[in-house]
């Protein structure tokens, strides 16, 4: 069985040490010790995500299964200067990348709201075996028996966007001790939302063909921690470690409407440059 590859999940950390260092650049021509007088702010950036295992029902007229302990993966490409310009700043290619979107509003000095997407991305894996219980073209099949995954089979990604929108509310820290005169600050978050995805399903072995519809799918709770960087007064970097659960109560199968759901934990690291207005 191949192994899968790994991502580096510290891109995000590397990429905002290179910011620090170039705003410690210009921090000496600029004030960070005062406040913006900007309440609203917007963010853009980029995300990695890993998922635990977890148990994929399936129903249907002509079947009703279940693949237990499937293993998934994101799909964001490595960093690099090819794929930075190519993909990652690429317009034309905006929603290739995990992406994320943010707009917040500062109710007070330590305390906001804020609208948040995550554009992440959801594949599993070929090449695994599973037990896969149920039946389906009229044959029965014991919870002893393996199922080996492939296209041959079926394939199951969120790819077309696992798209969480959330309703944030986070609490901010200050941050001492920052090199020159860098300001930077610690946030506190919880978020709640719904989930969005545009799946990519085909369940070869039923002969059916995937649906391919934006479909409110399930529901999302997360909890996070930022660290956020002036670079120069109303300009910012942010990197988030976020922890939460996805219940996908509802996905759509097939053109036919057939179903399928399934929970899962997930981690994502990601990087996001904003501005205050």
């Amino acid at each position: 069985m191949p192994k899968e590859k790994k991502k580096p999940m510290n891109q995000t950390l590397l990429s905002l040490c290179a910011f620090c260092c170039l705003a410690n650049v210009h921090a000496a021509e600029v004030n960070f010790n005062l406040e913006s007088p900007h309440k609203w702010s917007f963010e853009w950036g980029w995300n990695n995500e890993s998922y635990s295992k977890s148990d994929i029902h399936f129903k249907g007229i002509d079947h009703q299964f279940t693949l237990h302990g499937v293993r998934a993966t994101d799909t964001q490409k490595i960093l690099t200067p090819q794929t930075l310009f190519n993909t990652y700043l690429n317009p034309g290619k905006i929603t290739i990348p995990q992406t994320n979107a943010r707009i917040a509003y500062q109710l007070n000095s330590d305390t906001a709201l804020a609208l948040n997407l995550d554009h992440m991305k959801y594949v599993v894996s070929d090449a695994q075996s599973v037990s896969a219980p149920g039946q389906y073209l009229q044959k029965n099949y014991p919870s002893a028996g393996q199922q080996y995954l492939s296209p041959a089979f079926m394939h199951y990604e969120h790819t077309d966007g696992l798209n969480v929108v959330s309703f944030e509310y986070e609490k901010k820290y200050p941050l001492n001790d920052l090199p020159g005169k860098l300001k930077g600050h610690l946030f506190a978050l919880v978020g709640v939302g719904i989930v969005i995805p545009k799946s990519n399903i085909t369940m070869t072995m039923l002969g059916q063909v995937r649906n391919d519809k934006f479909h409110q799918a399930g529901t999302n709770l997360d909890i996070a921690g930022v660290l956020e960087v002036d670079f120069m007064k109303d300009y910012f970097a942010r990197t988030t470690y976020k922890v939460g659960r996805i219940n996908l109560s509802d996905v759509v199968t097939s053109a036919r409407q057939d179903k399928a759901s399934q929970i899962f934990n997930y981690q994502e690291a990601s990087l996001t440059l904003g501005f205050r207005f």
